[in-house]
């Protein structure tokens, strides 16, 4: 069993499968042990051939899970239960059978008050030697968020986003589905008026997002008949600027100054 060192940097980030984001089995994770289980993904490196195991201090995690020190030992103790207990299932192509994979090969706290864990081997076609269809959002935007509902919406958009960081003249756009929104927050049969899974999960997902990842996001209803069916979401940086509202002459002089500043060529303002 090999070991390394944790990194939780602020440009750490969580490489993932795109099946891996909607995959039955996480939208049922609590919120502490989701956030554990993203940290010990983004360590994985992009050459890595297995998983590692890792070892974090109790006070790390503490500062990291937002846990107070009276409480550190119990929490992850329950924590590390619900990921040795936790799984993900995919749909096989037939769509009449599961295949089911579990998440840790290992968790353990220690005498010296440290959490041990390892990734199960069973997740290897998720998290490593990925080549097309992932996903890479910033750890550090997961670990701010309070709500799993957040994490599992920005981890959706991430996918559709390509995980691009947006310059502040840049937006995107992009659809999703109701069901696919209900799915990976485990709200199928929780919160069935529109009115209340936008209060409780959509809205409040946004907010954090732009809280804690610095992107604004608005949306649209997209409707069947009179029946929202899905959402076009529109997504720019905190800072963003809107060319349109800014006059050409002055565009063309913000552009001749750039030019100059990489030539080493004084300007004026």
């Amino acid at each position: 069993m090999s070991k390394r060192e944790l990194n939780t940097k602020e440009n750490v980030r969580t490489v993932t499968s795109n099946q891996f984001i909607t995959a039955c089995g996480l939208e049922g994770i609590s919120l502490k042990a989701r956030k554990l289980l993203y940290i010990a993904i983004s360590q994985s490196k992009k050459t890595d051939t297995e998983f590692y195991e890792y070892e974090i201090g109790v006070k790390e995690f503490a500062d990291l899970m937002g846990i107070a020190p009276t409480h550190v030992y119990q929490e992850a103790d329950v924590v590390t239960d619900e990921l040795m207990r936790g799984f993900v299932k995919i749909q096989e192509k037939n769509n009449k059978s599961w295949r089911k994979y579990q998440l840790f090969d290992m968790c353990q706290y220690t005498e010296n008050g440290s959490i041990r864990f390892e990734i199960s081997k069973q997740m290897t076609d998720f998290l490593l030697n990925l080549t097309g269809n992932f996903s890479q959002p910033l750890l550090h935007d997961f670990l701010k968020m309070r709500s799993p509902y957040s994490m599992a919406v920005w981890h959706l958009m991430q996918r559709e986003m390509k995980s691009k960081q947006l310059g502040i003249t840049a937006t995107t756009g992009f659809d999703l589905t109701l069901k696919e929104l209900r799915q990976v927050t485990g709200t199928e049969d929780k919160f069935k008026s529109i009115s209340h899974f936008k209060q409780k999960v959509l809205d409040k997902a946004i907010r954090e997002i732009f809280d804690c990842a610095g992107v604004k996001i608005t949306y649209q209803n997209i409707k069947i008949g009179r029946s929202v069916t899905g959402f076009r979401f529109f997504a720019e940086g905190v800072g963003h600027i809107d060319l349109s509202r800014i006059p050409m002459a002055e565009q063309e002089r913000i552009k001749s100054n750039a030019e100059k500043i990489k030539k080493g060529i004084p300007f004026e303002f």
